[in-house]
């Protein structure tokens, strides 16, 4: 399992108490990795969960997946109905593998998995009412834990995520362009919603079980096991290997 240098782990401003004891597997790696592992998991969050419906540019894509993991998003929830979800692994860094992702066949099985754990969809939409700007939407992720729904290159969020939706808002704009590009979208909308609470370096709000369970994958994985969803090897529209993942 391939992922981000340990070394990285420097750039936190203190060191966060981590729920995690000792593990078993700890000594087939460095200190510095257990360390990394530990201190990310203590600021990591899942009161905010990306849903990615239907992307097809591993560009974006891959920018989408490591924006998640800069603003410390535990859940990342892809669906694949008309396309495969596709990941340049040495652009990413393999953070891709750190992520609690799943791969889901449409929107409907989205809802199904986050619905019921209290999250409230709001999708990035035009619709008349929207709310302008995702700043806006804090007092919702405040009141309840929130999944952001981002639709596909060409399209965008599709009929059925809108009839999902517990809410809708835009991303102002001041220029003649009437939409931006799908990972930038993702990033101002993550900025918005976490740049803050990254800034200030404190810690998330994963359960101390989650972030045991979390470690011992990731750990595993690291020493050879094979943890969370399977990609396979897969070329995009301009002949560059890929790691693709479908439901």
């Amino acid at each position: 399992m391939r992922g981000p240098e340990a070394g990285n782990a420097g750039r936190f401003q203190h060191e966060l108490p981590s729920p995690v004891p000792a593990h078993p597997l700890d000594s087939r790696i460095t200190a510095e990795r257990a360390r990394k592992y530990r201190q990310v998991l203590a600021r990591r969050t899942a009161r905010l969960a990306v849903v990615i419906e239907d992307s097809y540019d591993q560009h974006n894509a891959t920018a989408i997946i490591r924006t998640c993991d800069a603003c410390g998003i535990h859940r990342v929830i892809v669906t694949t109905a008309n396309n495969g979800f596709k990941v340049n692994d040495k652009v990413s860094q393999g953070v891709h593998r750190y992520l609690d992702l799943h791969v889901l066949p449409d929107i409907d099985a989205a809802a199904a998995l986050l619905k019921p754990q209290g999250y409230r969809f709001w999708i990035t939409d035009l619709a008349a009412g929207a709310t302008v700007g995702p700043a806006q939407l804090l007092p919702q992720l405040a009141a309840a834990p929130l999944a952001i729904v981002f639709g596909n290159e060409g399209h965008g969020v599709s009929d059925r995520a809108r009839a999902l939706a517990d809410g809708c808002f835009l991303l102002p704009m001041a220029g003649f362009s009437q939409s931006l590009n799908l990972s930038v979208s993702v990033a101002m909308t993550l900025q918005a919603l976490r740049g803050a609470a990254v800034a200030e370096d404190g810690p998330g709000d994963l359960s101390a079980d989650e972030q045991v369970n979390c470690y011992d994958r990731w750990i595993r994985a690291y020493t050879g096991e094979t943890v969370g969803p399977v990609p396979r090897p897969a070329t995009d529209r301009h002949g560059t290997a890929v790691e693709e993942y479908r439901a």
